[in-house]
């Protein structure tokens, strides 16, 4: 799904400060794992409608930092159609080390939601993150802190999307997620 290598470049030569969510079509790289969660925190920070995210595990070195955390809550409650979903495919981890991710979308669970995929989609094991219809990081192989990103590719996002929405409404509210730790 990854574009061409010949024309993509690498995190290091990349400012994410200017990185425009919808505007900026500059697929590159990314091989460390502080790479992959400023990049997380990027598309999250601008994002101001949607967030997919389609995860093995919820890979909390990316998904719990409290900037994260705080920058959904923020596209939460910016509005009424705001709308962040997760497919997590093993939540056990997540919820018995305290996500705080899982947290907030006990707080706030009609904007983000956790639904485990359907038996017919657990064996793909890629990661990838959806925003505003426009930009992705995308991770193949989740155990290995390497992926690529754009922060403006509507054509590929959209075909992401369209495999996420099916699995999404093939999928149930993980019981992972829901039982309440005390």
């Amino acid at each position: 799904m990854g574009g061409s290598d010949a024309n993509r470049s690498v995190a290091s030569e990349v400012n994410l400060d200017t990185l425009r969510l919808g505007a900026s079509n500059l697929e590159f790289g990314l091989d460390k794992k502080s790479e992959i969660c400023a990049v997380t925190l990027a598309l999250a920070g601008q994002a101001r409608h949607t967030l997919l995210l389609h995860t093995e595990d919820l890979d909390l070195a990316a998904y719990d930092e409290e900037q994260f955390v705080d920058a959904l809550s923020r596209l939460a409650r910016s509005h009424s159609n705001a709308r962040i979903w997760v497919l997590i495919q093993n939540a056990r981890r997540a919820v018995q080390q305290g996500s705080r991710l899982i947290e907030l979308s006990r707080r706030l669970s009609s904007y983000i939601q956790f639904r485990r995929p359907g038996p017919e989609y657990r064996n793909c094991h890629e990661s990838f993150l959806l925003a505003d219809n426009s930009g992705y990081l995308y991770r193949p192989n989740p155990g290995r802190y390497e992926a690529t990103a754009n922060f403006h590719d509507p054509g590929k996002v959209n075909d992401w999307e369209s495999y996420f929405l099916e699995v999404w409404t093939r999928s149930e509210p993980d019981p992972e997620i829901r039982r309440l730790y005390l």
